[in-house]
């Protein structure tokens, strides 16, 4: 079993957290704003990338480390995971 991560705040336990990346709101709006755009013929320039970068903004999700005890998160990132798991 592995080590867990210990904060360097508290010292508490930190625990794996994986939430959204970017704010929902805004992308629910590029969305709606890329639906609207689409329905014009000179919209639909705009509003098929407002569309895409919509749906990616509202399902791009994002891992953390966040501490039990004071609630700090720390972003999760791998160092290529490739080397590591042929070493």
């Amino acid at each position: 079993m592995a080590k867990p991560i210990v904060c360097s705040h508290c010292n508490g336990v930190m625990q794996l957290y994986s939430g959204p990346r970017y704010n929902r709101k805004v992308a629910g709006f590029l969305i709606v704003a890329g639906v609207l755009a689409t329905l014009f013929w000179i919209g639909a320039v705009l509003g098929v990338p407002l569309l895409l970068i919509g749906i990616y903004m509202s399902t791009a999700k994002r891992d953390l480390w966040v501490c039990k005890e004071c609630n700090i998160g720390i972003e999760r990132i791998e160092l290529n995971p490739k080397t590591i798991a042929q070493e």
